[in-house]
């Protein structure tokens, strides 16, 4: 059986990444089917993750200070 991609659909070929996270699995995936994923790219999308950047610690405490 082919295993399809949660986030973009796409097929995967020759390996395929899952959550193993049991809080993950119970909490957002239905079945091992919806918890496949073509690459790392693709898991990070489905689970929103977006990098955030530490400021310099000046430019903090000048904008508390406004």
């Amino acid at each position: 059986m082919a295993k399809i991609c949660a986030q973009c659909g796409c097929e995967c070929k020759d390996e395929y990444y899952k959550a193993l996270d049991n809080y993950l699995q119970v909490k957002y995936f239905d079945d091992e089917e919806t918890n496949c994923f073509c690459s790392k790219d693709c898991f990070c999308e489905f689970v929103m993750l977006e990098p955030f950047y530490i400021e310099d610690e000046e430019n903090d405490k000048e904008v508390q200070n406004e």
